[in-house]
């Protein structure tokens, strides 16, 4: 599309070349300001719409329109955004095992062993959470885009993180679907290891209700564009897991240490207080 570039740069050139001619042709001392306005009138009326030129190049790169086809550029303004229409477009996942960098993984193993397992009868089917220090923290509330069953402080991060997509990405908010939050079980295919879904504290998202592929290191766009509002609020992106799984967003294990020193989780003289029965579970 070079000559459409090339149009741009002679309608962006032109136009002070036509105000610095009009100088010249009426007199730099003979222009009353009268001339001066009934030129500027007349170069107002020549003026390219810019960015409607600008967005219409666009959206014909997209449809992959070749440089012999003639071309009819429209006054009317182009209703189109193009990074909007590319949301849930499946995309190579660059430097997927560097995205979480400054943070580690939550695992199934380190949480259990601050809280205990989410219960004792562990299958590969989601269940009720009995752990008693965990299970008076599961809330089932709206976070924004979407309904979530996890622990209260994740819940309240979560509408940070999403009250951060409205406001910069609107477009991308409307399109954020749930595929699921808690669900006490263990890993699909194991007899022992728990899902990281057990604990209340991760949950699944996608864009328009399209699941992503798990460990194809690719990605809908949309979810690249929210890792970045999750990680600032300290979530760990699943794109970063040994194998990918993009659409997986959980605390990380530095916000669950912190959450621990504000009093917000247990930490472990509360939870040892908790399972031998001489404190409350907290509600």
């Amino acid at each position: 599309m070079r000559w459409a570039l090339v149009l741009i740069a002679l309608a962006i050139v032109t136009a002070p070349a036509g105000w610095f001619g009009a100088y010249y042709l009426l007199g730099r001392d003979t222009a009353t300001r009268a001339d001066l306005e009934q030129v500027s009138t007349a170069l107002r009326d020549l003026t390219i719409d810019f960015n409607n030129l600008r967005q219409q190049v666009e959206m014909l790169e997209q449809r992959g329109v070749g440089g012999d086809e003639t071309i009819t550029f429209s006054d009317a303004p182009v209703a189109s955004d193009s990074l909007q229409d590319s949301f849930a477009q499946v995309v190579l996942i660059a430097d997927r095992r560097e995205v979480n960098e400054g943070m580690s993984t939550a695992s199934p193993s380190y949480l259990t062993s601050l809280f205990g397992p989410p219960r004792t009868d562990l299958t590969q089917d989601c269940q009720t959470m009995t752990n008693p220090v965990l299970s008076g923290m599961l809330r089932t509330e709206n976070v924004g885009p979407i309904n979530v069953q996890m622990l209260e402080p994740a819940i309240i991060s979560l509408r940070q993180v999403f009250k951060n997509v409205e406001i910069f990405e609107p477009e991308l908010y409307a399109r954020i679907r749930s595929a699921g939050s808690l669900c006490v079980r263990l890993i699909r295919g194991s007899d022992s290891s728990v899902s990281t879904h057990s604990f209340g504290l991760s949950l699944d998202l996608n864009i328009d209700g399209v699941t992503d592929t798990l460990g194809d290191d690719r990605t809908q766009l949309g979810l690249i564009l929210l890792s970045e509002f999750f990680q600032r609020e300290g979530w760990y992106w699943g794109a970063g897991f040994g194998r990918e799984d993009s659409m997986h967003f959980e605390v990380s294990r530095e916000k669950v240490e912190q959450w621990r020193r504000l009093g917000l989780l247990p930490d472990e003289a509360a939870v040892a207080a908790i399972m031998s029965g001489a404190a409350p579970a907290p509600q």
